[in-house]
């Protein structure tokens, strides 16, 4: 937790102070009113079903002290301000400014949670660093974040991600960038934003809300973000990639065990380690990491090893044995790149591999073509295709059509009566998924049956 005292909180969010020592410690930061200990704040937001202000009563009884709207109903510790969502973002933006933290902001449409890990443990080689928590990656879980870094924090990683256009420029006016960051740009939300380059302009937006003279770190190998890159204003741009041109350059990766053994030349320096996170992507994660740390005045060896170092927990995907077979989880969320990057690392993996593949969400117009694009990869890494959801018959159909097997299940339910008897001892199984389809479920029904039957 911060180091900040009521007193502050009402200074930088321009609040009205009630029933409590301005010198008090602030001991922890939460919109649960649940959660709510003693000297904790509770900021009461407005929500889907109910609205923090009717807990008052309950936080004060707590011991909790309140952040609330001007005018609403309250008598006990409490702070008044115009909107408590826009004053816990002003809070994070005084405190940034006051205490010089340098923010390096990072978005992307798939992968940008690993990418903040990786920068983050890079960081940590020389600084004590902060990132945004899990998924924490919106206009209330950024600054929850915030709070609960490291009282002697210097620098912050914020993940930043948006539905729809402006939510990462107001994400860049809560926590300005110093170093942004885009991982990939790809068809993730496209539903909603309609186009590529709509989907494009709106993770531009980091760029536009970087600090002056700041540093963009860009994926050369992604298209079009490279043409964000050419196309900056301000500040100067540095680029990781497998290209010659690049930075910092992925000059090698393969798998080795439950990681992959990278070799990276940053700014000609080489550095050779093996990373604990299974999938060659992430050697490409690990390069632009090596590059922002790089370019904060981190040695290179140093970051490398704190990479080294990196928990293995902390990857999304997860490998583990169920019975006599290997389960590779991967079901947070999903496109096609990221599940071409899935059925890649199955592909590396011993045994037969079999690749459990449900519906990814968000697609719009491209839908169809980008689930036969998954179609296509899986006839290329797997033995066996097992399909879960509607919109999943297109992978399947795809992947028939190039001859591999292939199994089409409508549902979770369905598939958890199916699979057991479809797998083998010794089996490599990836699941993948949006985070929608819950694949999760179908893992623990496979757990609860002992893997292969």
């Amino acid at each position: 937790m911060i180091a900040i005292t009521y007193a502050e909180v009402a200074r930088y969010t321009g609040g009205v102070l009630y029933d409590c020592e301005g010198t008090r410690p602030v001991a922890g930061v939460t919109i649960d009113s649940r959660a709510v200990g003693p000297g904790m704040l509770f900021v009461a937001l407005p929500g889907r079903h109910t609205d923090g202000h009717r807990f008052l009563p309950e936080v004060f009884a707590q011991g909790g002290v309140a952040l609330i709207r001007r005018g609403a109903a309250g008598t006990g510790p409490r702070i008044e301000v115009e909107d408590p969502l826009t004053a816990m973002g002003e809070l994070v933006r005084r405190w940034i400014e006051t205490h010089a933290i340098r923010v390096v902001g990072v978005t992307g449409s798939v992968g940008k949670t690993s990418l903040k890990e990786l920068i983050a443990q890079a960081l940590s080689a020389r600084y004590v660093t902060g990132q945004t928590l899990s998924n924490y990656n919106t206009a209330i879980g950024l600054p929850l974040s915030f709070f609960a870094a490291p009282p002697a924090m210097t620098h912050f990683v914020a993940e930043m991600a948006m539905r729809a256009r402006g939510e990462i420029r107001h994400l860049t006016e809560i926590a300005p960038p110093d170093v942004a960051v885009i991982g990939n740009i790809g068809p993730s939300h496209l539903e909603t934003l309609g186009s590529m380059e709509a989907i494009q302009a709106a993770k531009g937006e980091i760029l536009e809300g970087m600090r002056e003279g700041g540093t963009a770190v860009l994926n050369y190998d992604d298209v079009r973000v490279r043409e964000l890159g050419l196309r900056l204003k301000k500040g100067e741009v540095a680029w990781y990639g497998r290209s010659p041109e690049v930075q910092s350059r992925l000059l090698e990766a393969a798998v080795e065990g439950t990681g992959v053994r990278c070799r990276i030349a940053v700014e000609g320096q080489e550095v050779a380690f093996w990373l604990p996170w299974p999938g060659v992507h992430q050697a490409l994660n690990a390069a632009g990491a090596l590059l922002v740390a790089q370019r904060l005045g981190v040695e290179v060896v140093a970051a490398a090893e704190r990479l080294s170092q990196i928990e293995p927990s902390r990857s999304r995907i997860q490998v583990r044995e169920i019975g006599e077979v290997r389960v590779v989880e991967d079901v947070y969320n999903a496109n096609p790149d990221s599940m071409a990057a899935a059925l890649e690392y199955l592909a590396s993996l011993p045994g037969r591999k079999v690749a459990v593949l449900g519906d990814m969400l968000e697609l719009g117009a491209a839908e169809e073509e980008s689930h036969r694009r998954v179609g296509e990869a899986a006839a290329r890494h797997a033995d066996l295709l097992v399909t879960v959801g509607e919109r999943a018959r297109a992978i399947a159909a795809q992947a028939r059509a190039l001859g591999i097997s292939v199994v089409e299940t409508g549902s979770v339910d369905e598939a958890a009566l199916m699979l057991p008897q479809l797998l083998r001892p010794g089996d490599v199984v990836l699941f993948k998924a949006s985070r929608g389809m819950a694949l999760e479920r179908l893992i623990a029904r496979l757990e609860a049956a002992g893997g292969a039957s």
